[in-house]
């Protein structure tokens, strides 16, 4: 790993022992021809994720950089640690419950370096059964939140007013200029987080990419979903190891991106409510469907 490594690809682990063995493997495999180095922040994991990590062969062991947290940090905080360490012109941040398929960095990476405008570029996710997962959309305004409260985005899941924050419309099969696609597999340009920053710690889990591709945007620079690149993703691993936990801090994180970029106090008074009654129930059916 050294100053001219053209990629560096990032992880957060956190008790991640049964995903990010097949993770690596799938990367070491289907990436041979790169210039990359793989950075890998551990958040304190009390399973065995640093001996999955550390199991992999010699030979292909020196590709990656592994950073050891005394404590959990958070995705956040973990993932800007990561970023940080990289020495990589482009750099693919990735979840690891996620399975790289033949080429699919290589395609990305090259579709990302192809485009002066474009500062970042996503693949398409597929669920393990080879499906197509919904992984982008648009940046959520008030309106967004409350047709999820009150589920008109589930009632009319097509339709551009009811269900625009989830895109639920779109069917995930064409390369277009999208707002924000899900960070489990998010390729950028280091230029361009040297110029917005990295993620916003103020967010402990939930938002941060929501906000970084909003810094991205409002850049000047283009976000690309490029479907030709394929990544499988085991959607909400890491989230559904501590469920209830999760539901506050994505309730927190939320209210923190609004505040960010509204001053209604109104409407940050109702969206808190909102939010504090629907985390209620949400734990409860969690509790119960237990």
């Amino acid at each position: 790993m050294h100053d001219s490594t053209e990629l560096s690809i990032v992880i957060v682990t956190w008790n991640s022992k049964d995903e990010i063995g097949n993770c690596l493997r799938s990367i070491i495999d289907n990436t041979k021809d790169l210039s990359y180095e793989i950075v890998i922040v551990d958040n304190d994991s009390k399973d065995k994720t640093v001996d999955e990590i550390r199991s992999i062969g010699e030979e292909d062991f020196h590709r990656i950089k592994l950073i050891q947290n005394e404590t959990n940090t958070g995705y956040t905080k973990a993932s800007n640690q990561g970023i940080s360490s990289s020495s990589g012109k482009y750099i693919l941040l990735l979840n690891p419950d996620t399975i790289t398929e033949e080429d699919s960095i290589k395609i990305l990476l090259e579709k990302l370096i192809s485009g002066e405008k474009t500062g970042a570029a996503a693949p398409q996710l597929l669920n393990p059964d080879g499906s197509i997962q919904s992984s982008c959309r648009k940046f959520p305004g008030f309106w967004d939140m409350f047709c999820e409260f009150t589920f008109l985005s589930s009632i009319f899941p097509g339709s551009r007013i009811f269900s625009r924050w989830k895109m639920n419309y779109f069917d995930h099969n064409m390369e277009c200029t999208v707002e924000q696609p899900m960070a489990a597999a998010l390729m950028i340009r280091k230029e361009v987080l040297n110029n917005t920053g990295n993620f916003d710690e103020r967010f402990k889990m939930f938002f941060n990419d929501v906000d970084l591709c909003r810094q991205i945007c409002d850049s000047g620079y283009d976000i690309i979903f490029y479907p030709q690149s394929k990544i499988i993703h085991e959607k909400g691993v890491s989230i559904y190891k501590d469920r209830e936990k999760m539901i506050r801090v994505w309730n927190e994180d939320c209210l923190s991106y609004f505040r960010k970029y509204s001053s209604n106090s109104l409407l940050l008074l109702w969206l808190g409510l909102s939010l504090k009654v629907s985390g209620f129930f949400r734990i409860l059916f969690y509790k119960f469907s237990k």
